[in-house]
């Protein structure tokens, strides 16, 4: 399935959108339900879509109908250890008719592309300690582990 990568218009935000519910797929936390999980990620998808700042990006894989296969959204990120600008990919998700057809590669090379050309030192990412597909996915790409979040769930 050949993909093409162009940058995200407006017409495209409800296509992006329907993407959300991959995004949470195998998103787990005590306390958390399905519904929490699915405001989160609308949410966190409009806010990247409204995103205004000259340097991030919205990139679409689109194939040759121009059905979108996938999305990344970049923006810059203050990286605290480095204390210096760095890239942060804030989504990421390709449609299930997609996956391992090399569109997340692809998306994640224009990501790579993307903070070269900007000057990053690195890219930053979060993702669900749920999530095995996804961390395995960023594993293949060169992502490591560089911190990780711990809940206590005091609702008992």
């Amino acid at each position: 399935m050949p993909a093409t990568l162009r940058p995200a218009t407006e017409a495209d935000h409800e296509a992006l959108r329907a993407l959300d519910d991959r995004l949470i797929a195998e998103a787990s936390l005590p306390g958390a339900t399905r519904t929490d999980f699915q405001r989160f990620q609308r949410r966190f998808t409009d806010k990247a879509l409204a995103d205004t700042n000259p340097k991030s990006r919205l990139i679409v894989a689109a194939d040759g109908d121009g059905k979108i296969l996938g999305y990344i959204h970049l923006q810059p990120t203050h990286g605290d250890v480095l204390d210096r600008e760095t890239g942060y990919v804030s989504i990421i998700a390709v449609a299930e008719e997609a996956a391992g057809q090399g569109v997340g590669r692809k998306l994640m090379e224009a990501a790579e592309s993307w903070a070269r050309e900007q000057g990053y030192p690195s890219l930053l990412l979060d993702v669900f300690a749920s999530n095995e597909t996804a961390r395995r996915f960023y594993e293949r790409t060169g992502f490591v582990e560089d911190s990780v979040r711990l809940r206590c769930n005091l609702s008992k």
